[in-house]
């Protein structure tokens, strides 16, 4: 039985131009979350799963010039405080799936060496289904004490399973080895520069990937979108569909929009 998936996503038209988002200036995501709600208005409910998407870093200092990325953490208070705001975002909007990219942010304790972290909470109805830590280092965020915690790299979501890649952890396979030899319905995929690869898809031969790039517009990095998943004449997976049109996109203030992709799965 197929089902369809609807994801607004947040695009940049020159991510130059982003200096990312702290707590201070979390009403930008909700205006981007109340767009989207709007633009799936005219979409039902009973059947299609609403998704938000945001890209990699979305939540931190953000800076790309001259083709160098460079991510300030934010702090751990913050880090509990977008918590905060986006669980109130998700009640607002209960029947939308909340992928708001990641936050990166570092804590130090005492005398204790500052450590780093990049996670990405998923929101579904108010409630937090899962903290995804990223597990690689890309030295965008810290060269040296980056690290990660073991919260899991799926869940489930009105009866279809989900799992999640952040940026380089994709290309080293993390999702997909995590679920050793198992799959999933919607292999999400959000990033700072990576694309899909072939040999890290984790979905199922009538899967999507979900695939939101802060560097969207970048040619050489394929478009964001819903991609679907099947096999090529070799017999192996591969995406197809990189070249989506959304089917309706807005313009917000700060160089950006958000586009809205369709996509189904058929499990």
């Amino acid at each position: 039985m197929a089902k369809e998936i609807l994801a607004a996503m947040i695009e940049f038209d020159d991510v130059g131009e982003f200096g990312g988002v702290d707590p201070k200036g979390y009403d930008a995501f909700d205006q981007a979350l109340a767009r989207s709600h709007a633009m799936m208005q005219d979409y039902s409910n009973d059947k299609y799963i609403k998704m938000m998407v945001a890209p990699e870093y979305y939540f931190s200092g953000h800076s790309f010039n001259k083709g160098t990325t460079t991510v300030t953490s934010l702090s751990r208070d913050d880090k509990h405080s977008l918590y905060t705001k986006l669980q109130a975002s998700s009640r607002k909007y209960p029947n939308i799936l909340i992928v708001p990219g990641s936050i990166a942010y570092s804590k130090a304790r005492g005398l204790s060496k500052r450590k780093y972290y990049n996670v990405c909470p998923i929101l579904f109805g108010g409630n937090i289904l899962l903290k995804k830590y990223k597990v690689g280092n890309d030295k965008y965020q810290s060269k040296g004490d980056f690290k990660t915690k073991d919260k899991g790299n799926t869940f489930t979501h009105k009866s279809l399973k989900f799992g999640i890649d952040i940026c380089l952890d994709h290309g080293h396979k993390v999702l997909k080895s995590s679920l050793k030899g198992e799959t999933v319905d919607v292999h999400v995929l959000i990033a700072d520069g990576a694309a899909p690869s072939p040999r890290s898809l984790a979905t199922t031969t009538n899967g999507v990937v979900v695939y939101c790039n802060m560097k969207s517009q970048n040619k050489d990095k394929g478009v964001n979108g819903i991609l679907s998943v099947k096999k090529n004449d070799y017999g192996n997976l591969n995406t197809h569909n990189r070249q989506l049109v959304s089917e309706t996109s807005q313009s917000l203030t700060g160089g950006y929009r958000i586009a809205l992709y369709k996509g189904q799965v058929k499990s």
